[in-house]
Order: structure tokens, then C-alpha cells, then sequence
């Protein structure tokens, strides 16, 4: 899972220019002021980089661990 949050905040700070220092496990993209079609633009950007199938709509009030974790069980079964 912290590789995957790692990778999250990367995506965040680089394509997003959401500040790395706002950026914790318990924020949600609301938190850090990414609406809907942001989080559709963050699932692609994850998918991309990650490789595995991305649900954006599994994402709506989840924190980013829980968005980590549900990566790293996507990840777990394409392997």
C-alpha cells in the first residue's frame, strides 16, 4: 500500500498541483479540493501508471489510503 499512496501523491502533486504537504492518508479528493471530473482524471492518470483497472466512482468520500489499498487488491489480482 505505501508504494501505491507514494504513486498517488505524486499523481497529485505533479499533474494536480495539489501541495505534497496537504496531501495525508486520511484525505479525500474532496479534501484537497479535486471535484468529480478531477477524480475521472486521476483514476486515467492511476490506471496509466499503475497498470491495473480503475474505478473512479469507488473513490467518492474514500481517503486516499483506502483509495491505496483498494489499488493494491486490484494489483494483487492481475498479477
Amino acid at each position: 500500500m505505501n508504494e501505491i499512496y507514494e504513486q498517488i501523491k505524486v499523481v497529485l502533486g505533479e499533474k494536480f498541483g495539489v501541495d505534497p504537504g496537504d496531501i495525508t492518508p486520511d484525505s479525500t479528493l474532496a479534501d484537497l479540493e479535486l471535484d468529480s471530473l478531477a477524480a475521472v482524471e486521476v483514476a486515467d492518470v492511476l490506471q496509466e501508471v499503475l497498470g491495473v483497472p480503475v474505478d473512479e466512482s469507488r473513490f467518492g468520500g474514500s481517503t486516499l489510503r483506502v483509495i491505496a489499498e483498494m489499488l493494491a487488491e486490484e494489483r494483487e489480482k492481475t498479477a
